[in-house]
This record gives structure tokens, C-alpha cells and sequence, in this order.
């Protein structure tokens, strides 16, 4: 894994709080500049909200898009909707957007496994609230890419 942005920052909606993290990955050299669109076309036809219970969309792209492998955390200033995955009539109100800038499709698998299986844990989301900073990337990078080469 190449890098890990983390942002603070205000959207009025799902489109605006992925044109932040797709900027971040844009500006760092990680992606194309189809990318923010390639995104936004991809959570219409598939969406990435988690859950109300886990406030955190998961938006990505195609590789064809990715120039080095990286994500982009957006925690939020107040939530944005984004539609469930699981049930895509259904709007829930988001915190953290983690883009995903990915070049390998196995390493696709295993981040977006590890993420999900840290945002499972009630503790790993208060630890999120908690941290700032390098503090808060730190964390992060810990777990995420935990027993990732």
C-alpha cells in the first residue's frame, strides 16, 4: 500500500463527499482524473453505505483509473447520506468515507475484508471518533493493512 490520506471536511451530499477524497488521491498523484467520476458512476449502480450501526461508505473505481495503490479517509463534520448496500432503497447517514485507490484485485479482497471486520467492532469506531491527526492515521494504517505485505 502505497498511502493513506486521512481529511476532515463538510459535504452537502454522497457526490460532494467523494470529490473529497477522489481530489486528496488526485492532488497525491494516486489517480486519474476520471477517477471522481468513475466513482460516482459505480456507488449509483452499486452502493457502499455499510450500515446505520457502522457509519461508513466504501466508494472505489476500477483499477484502469489507479496509477498507485492508495485510500482516502474523509471523516466527516456532520453526516452525508449515502445508500446502503445492503439494501439500496434504504439512505443512511455516513461519517467516514474510506475511496479506495486499488491497482490488485487480491489486495482489494483483503483491505476491504479487514476494514469490514474492524468496523464491525462498536471500540474501533469510538477509538476513529477519538483520534486526530497522525494519531488517527497511525491508527489506521495498524489496522487496516494488518498482516498485508
Amino acid at each position: 500500500m502505497n498511502g493513506l490520506y486521512v481529511i476532515n471536511g463538510a459535504a452537502n451530499d454522497w457526490s460532494e463527499a467523494i470529490r473529497l477524497t477522489s481530489g486528496e488521491l488526485y492532488r497525491n498523484g494516486c489517480v486519474k482524473e476520471e477517477f471522481y467520476e468513475k466513482c460516482c458512476e459505480r456507488e449509483r449502480d452499486y452502493p457502499t453505505g455499510l450500515t446505520e450501526f457502522c457509519p461508513v461508505a466504501i466508494p472505489h473505481a476500477s483499477k484502469d483509473y489507479v496509477l498507485n495503490q492508495a485510500i482516502c479517509v474523509l471523516r466527516l463534520q456532520e453526516p452525508v447520506k449515502f445508500r446502503s448496500m445492503s439494501d439500496v432503497d434504504k439512505q443512511i447517514d455516513i461519517r467516514y468515507v474510506l475511496n479506495l485507490a486499488l491497482l490488485d484485485d487480491s489486495d482489494h479482497i483483503k483491505i476491504i475484508s479487514q476494514v469490514i471486520t474492524c468496523l464491525k467492532d462498536k471500540e474501533f469506531l469510538v477509538k476513529m471518533d477519538s483520534l486526530e491527526g497522525d494519531d488517527l492515521k497511525g491508527f489506521l494504517i495498524d489496522n487496516f493493512f494488518k498482516g498485508l505485505s
